[in-house]
């Protein structure tokens, strides 16, 4: 996924944020909003893969990137000593989800193309070391 990809799936998803969440008493801590974009990022770009997948424009694996992003996510929070901030990773991945469902035209073999290096660049940085 390019900048300017992420970029307009951060602005139509603020965009969509804001109208469907009206300002509420309870603010959102820095946590919270970090773990709903890391939820845009992680399974956004996942959702947007396996799109493409199904388009024909990526090759199929033998899991598909959604699985691997839930996978992920069930290690990090096996692992993690801080409060759970899963519903927050949910909840940023199925508003990136809704948005790529509602625009799938979008996704063309370029668009594609770069979602397939995105996917790549964030495996690479999820393995371990």
């Amino acid at each position: 996924m390019n900048k300017r990809l992420l970029s307009l799936g951060l602005m139509t998803l603020g965009n969509v944020a804001v109208a469907a969440n009206p300002p509420a008493t309870a603010t959102v801590t820095q946590s919270q909003g970090e773990a709903r974009q890391f939820g845009i990022l992680l399974g956004g770009t996942a959702s947007q893969y396996d799109l493409c997948v199904k388009k024909g424009f990526l090759p199929k694996g033998n899991q598909t990137a959604e699985e691997i992003a839930k996978s992920i996510l069930e290690k990090m929070r096996a692992s993690e000593k801080a409060p759970d901030q899963s519903a927050n990773i949910q909840e940023g991945w199925d508003m990136m989800k809704k948005e790529i469902t509602e625009h799938e035209s979008f996704y063309t073999q370029e668009k594609c193309s770069g979602v397939g290096k995105e996917w790549a660049r964030i495996m690479a940085t999820m393995r371990p070391k």
